[in-house]
């Protein structure tokens, strides 16, 4: 009996695609604005201004005008105290009834006139002192301004793919060669 067997192996095909990432991206941007500091100082000479006026008044060194004033004060006041020393003595001259030589006394009295010490006062004023002038300063300290302009990110991701698919199915073929069958089975 011939018997021819063939047969087909079965064969299987693997397909691979690698992964993949593509990225684009730009680069970030930035924008700077610098306001410089600033400093402005202005100077003005120092100038001392002393004021010894009511020093000098209270020793006697007066303005004309101070100097009016006291002396118009002063002679008023004179001129009351000679009014009522008038005033007096012509008192005395009328009361002639108490004796005694008026005219005589008064002449006596006026020559021998000793005038009255001014007094001081101590202590004296303080001078005063006025300061003009100096330094102004004016700073303003400087700023930086930041703006950042950040573009997104793109990126495509391609995965791993592995497909695996049948590329020869498999077979077994029986055939009979041969011109006699034997039956005895």
């Amino acid at each position: 009996m011939h018997l021819c067997i063939t047969t087909t192996p079965a064969l299987i095909g693997i397909r691979t695609q690698p992964s993949r990432v593509e990225i684009k991206s730009s680069q970030p941007l930035v924008e700077m604005k610098r306001q410089p500091p600033r400093l402005n100082m202005e100077t003005e000479p120092v100038r001392v201004h002393i004021d010894q006026y009511e020093c000098f008044a209270e020793l006697g060194y007066k303005n004309f005008l101070d100097l009016a004033r006291a002396q118009a004060q002063k002679g008023y006041q004179r001129l009351m105290e000679y009014i009522a020393q008038t005033a007096q003595d012509g008192d005395r001259l009328a009361a002639i009834e108490l004796g005694g030589n008026p005219i005589a006394d008064i002449a006596k009295e006026k020559s021998y006139h000793i005038p009255e010490a001014e007094s001081v006062k101590l202590p004296f004023p303080k001078p005063k002192f006025y300061v003009t002038g100096g330094v102004s300063i004016d700073y303003q300290p400087g700023k930086v301004h930041f703006n950042v302009v950040v573009h997104p990110v793109r990126y495509r991701v391609t995965p791993h793919k592995v497909e695996i698919y049948m590329r020869q199915y498999p077979s077994i073929t029986i055939e009979y060669v041969g011109h006699y069958i034997d039956r005895r089975v």
